[in-house]
């Protein structure tokens, strides 16, 4: 049996399993003997399990997600009653197997299953605008110096998670994209962002901050050019770029904290974004929930200062985000980890998918600019409906 048939197999078997993008192809994991429902009760005892060195088996590993308001408790910031689906706030499983494929998988079901669906969005752009506005104050005030506007876009749709994760790779494929199914939900991602990459005492973080459209006119060299010369942009990337350094800087050794590549240009269907590659040499005594609490929620998809701005956003927010800006990774029996931010993703959950964007906000920034962006990054994922 070849390995699409054996994923086809798994799939229509109505197990429940997780695929996720590496540098060399696809890993799917499946067979879990364990499922652990986060909360913030139960979130630290899982981050504190003990490290065995010698477990270097393939399925040695909880592979799952933290959702934003699990990552916000365990910082010790609240957030307040928000209009919720009682989606979990985390979820990881300890797979038993693991199969690797390269960097083509193939599922494909009868293309008239589905039809053009409407989105609503939660917030038009006259709300928008008025969010904006605030929020253009307390920069202006010094509170906040760059922050990011949610909006959602949803539907009512049944969706097969395999075929649209399957088209969304061969479209738009992005280096932490990623599927979980499960019995009652799925999740697609084309996440294009790496918050953490752990391989024994060294990390790396890369920031992408900063996005423009293709066009025909648009290439990745006139990308790079309309980059520099755009102070908005540089602004915001500088301001995120300095926020995750400063972030490993709390668990890295003193002056180990470097930048590998910055201000380079990615290629995505729809747009390039600005990214840059940070490292450090993590500090003696750092355990697994120091990192996750000096990393999550990732900075680049909340605003600088982390603090002070994700109270701005919880005062503001009316629905929850679940998944959104959380982050998707696994954690090794070894202590070494890889996780995402959960951007560019679509969860299904109740026979309801929803989409979240969000764009930045600094002193230099136009409504208009910033509402029409964070369509841009949501289409890829909205053209999957059609």
């Amino acid at each position: 049996m070849s390995r699409l048939h054996q994923l086809a197999e798994i799939h229509n078997s109505g197990k429940s399993y997780i695929i996720y993008k590496t540098e060399n192809g696809f890993d799917l994991y499946t067979d879990f003997s364990k499922k652990i429902i986060l909360n913030k009760k139960n979130i630290s005892n899982f981050l504190k399990k003990k490290i065995v060195k010698n477990k270097n088996k393939n399925t040695d590993l909880f592979i799952g997600f933290f959702g934003y308001e699990l990552l916000n408790n365990l910082i010790g910031i609240k957030v307040p009653k928000q209009k919720s689906n009682n989606f979990p706030k985390g979820i990881f499983y300890k797979p038993e197997r693991k199969i690797s494929y390269g960097n083509y998988l193939d599922f494909m079901i009868n293309d008239d299953k589905y039809k053009k669906k409407r989105f609503k969005i939660n917030i038009n752009r006259k709300n928008y605008t008025k969010i904006f506005d605030k929020f253009k104050k307390k920069i202006k005030r010094g509170i906040t110096y760059q922050i990011k506007i949610c909006t959602k876009y949803k539907t009512v749709s049944k969706i097969d998670p395999l075929d649209f994760f399957c088209r969304l790779s061969k479209i738009n494929l992005a280096p932490e994209a990623f599927l979980i199914k499960d019995k009652n939900f799925s999740i697609i991602s084309c996440s294009p962002e790496n918050l953490i990459t752990k391989i024994g005492s060294k990390i790396t973080t890369k920031p992408i901050a900063g996005t423009v459209r293709k066009t025909k006119s648009m290439n990745k060299i006139k990308a790079l050019n309309y980059f520099r010369q755009n102070l908005k942009e540089t602004k915001e990337h500088n301001m995120i770029v300095d926020m995750e350094r400063n972030d490993l800087s709390r668990i890295c050794k003193y002056g180990s904290v470097r930048l590998q590549k910055e201000k380079i240009v990615e290629e995505y269907k729809d747009l390039f974004h600005y990214v840059s590659l940070i490292k450090g040499v993590l500090k003696d005594d750092i355990k697994n929930i120091d990192i996750i609490k000096a990393m999550m929620p990732g900075g680049s998809v909340i605003g600088c200062p982390k603090i002070s701005t994700l109270n701005l956003l919880n005062k503001q927010e009316k629905e929850n985000r679940n998944i959104y800006t959380g982050s998707f990774g696994y954690i090794k029996l070894n202590g070494d980890m890889r996780f995402n931010i959960i951007i560019r993703s679509i969860l299904n959950f109740k026979n309801i998918s929803e989409i979240s964007v969000a764009s930045g906000v600094v002193v230099d920034s136009n409504a208009k600019h910033e509402f029409n962006e964070n369509y841009l990054k949501a289409k890829a994922l909205i053209d999957l409906f059609r």
